[in-house]
């Protein structure tokens, strides 16, 4: 009789084990929502990572506490319709952490939401993505920013997305990615790949609120070799932007890749010369802002002191030079006769 007790025993064990767990992964859960603690990235089967609808985290690891809000899409912007409004030009840009604000810069002060507010009938959309490297930008345009019907996209790209294009773990983040490779010209798309372990704990808040499961994911992942060899790597990162280029115009928009510098950048990296070269060969429009930031930077502070993005100021110039380039290249003539003139 003792014996038959015994699974009926383990059984009511490991239900009261699964709802004391289930009762306190709703009190985190709950508690998150209430205290905007909650996650704002989550894995994706194709980009590695994604920003979670509807999620908002008063952040505080960075230079300066920040409110991160996501919209309905997935953006950290306001909401966005697909449908372009009518008599609007419509400019989608994707990047990094840059464009996202990292380092403590609310949404107000970013230089998409500063060009927007300082140019008549233009909608500036703000697709940055923290840790996402060129390989992924490129993805989630294809993906999601032509969604938008765009009439220009900007690309950006900072020191570090070459080397985060062809890791199968992000160096910034430590989170699973794919990668892409060349085969006959053309582009070929590796997917990551995620433990089951991974997977729960993207699911479970018990592993705390910021990134204690990523932490431990990383541990079990390591930190693997940049995949493919020097050359094909230049060669797959310049079919990256070719293909952009091409994804652009079959959708109707202009493409301009912006290159942003690290602080006291002084030298060109791979990154600018294949800007350079796909300028020169392919006449795909491009900004390099590293002497711009350094002349700004010289004067007054434009990255936090503690953290390598752009602050406030940075983002300002960010914004006006966006805003000279694109007018002296015809591209906000049809949307505004009389945009106010940004300073910095």
């Amino acid at each position: 009789m003792g014996a038959k007790g015994w699974p009926w025993k383990l059984s009511l064990a490991v239900c009261g084990l699964l709802l004391s767990l289930a009762i306190l992964e709703l009190g985190a859960r709950t508690y998150a929502r209430l205290t905007s603690q909650e996650r704002t990235i989550i894995a994706d089967d194709m980009l590695g990572w994604k920003l979670v609808p509807r999620s908002k985290h008063l952040y505080r690891k960075e230079e300066q506490a920040y409110l991160i809000a996501i919209n309905s899409k997935g953006l950290r912007d306001v909401e966005r319709s697909y449908e372009k409004p009518l008599g609007v030009f419509r400019i989608v840009v994707v990047g990094d952490s840059f464009v996202f604000g990292s380092g403590g810069v609310e949404t107000s002060d970013r230089f998409t939401d500063i060009l927007e507010k300082s140019t008549k009938n233009v909608e500036v959309i703000n697709m940055g993505v923290p840790a996402y490297g060129s390989d992924q930008e490129y993805l989630y345009l294809k993906t999601e920013g032509l969604k938008y019907h765009p009439d220009l996209i900007i690309l950006c790209a900072f020191e570090n997305d070459f080397r985060e294009s062809f890791s199968t773990v992000s160096p910034s983040n430590g989170r699973p990615k794919g990668y892409f490779s060349t085969s006959g010209g053309q582009l070929l798309f590796h997917p990551p790949s995620f433990s089951l372990f991974y997977r729960l704990a993207q699911r479970s808040y018990l592993f705390g609120f910021t990134d204690l499961a990523l932490k431990k994911v990383s541990k079990v992942y390591g930190r693997p070799p940049d995949v493919l060899e020097p050359q094909e790597r230049v060669e797959t990162f310049r079919q990256l932007f070719i293909q952009a280029r091409t994804l652009c115009l079959q959708n109707g928009a202009q493409l301009v890749l912006v290159y942003f510098p690290f602080r006291g950048q002084k030298e060109k990296n791979v990154i600018q010369e294949v800007f350079d070269k796909l300028a020169a060969a392919q006449g795909i429009r491009t900004l390099d802002l590293m002497n711009r930031m350094q002349s700004a930077d010289a004067e007054r502070p434009a990255y936090f002191q503690k953290d390598i993005h752009f602050n406030e100021y940075g983002h300002q110039v960010v914004a006006a030079a966006l805003q000279e380039y694109l007018l002296a290249h015809g591209l906000l003539n049809s949307a505004s006769s009389s945009p106010e003139k940004l300073k910095n």
